[in-house]
């Protein structure tokens, strides 16, 4: 809190745009493959609306990509579950089972 109240007005409207102008980059990037993962699986970027959709659908599953618990319990999004959660279900979900994978 004493490092926000040493820098100056300016400052902080600048970063604070920046960190805007990045969110809303990130969130009209059209789908895009990223690094393959390995094994010939494929990494997509997904806008917050479609993940939204499909884990609203039902169609996927949204974890918050963070090991710790702690971490992910202040920036847990609806539907989303954990790490831990998602190691335990991986011997029930299908070869093809989408998972969205974010981090904040």
């Amino acid at each position: 809190m004493k490092r926000i109240r040493m820098c100056g007005t300016r400052e902080i409207a600048a970063a604070l745009l920046l960190g805007l102008l990045a969110l809303a980059a990130c969130a009209g990037a059209p789908r895009q493959p990223a690094s393959p993962a390995g094994g010939g699986d494929l990494v997509l970027r997904v806008p917050p609306q479609e993940a939204h959709a499909q884990v609203a659908a039902g169609k996927a599953l949204l974890v918050c990509a963070y090991e710790s618990e702690s971490v992910c319990s202040t920036i847990m999004l609806e539907g989303a579950i954990t790490l831990k959660a998602l190691q335990g279900r991986l011997a029930g979900l299908k070869k093809d089972q989408p998972i969205i994978f974010y981090c904040a």
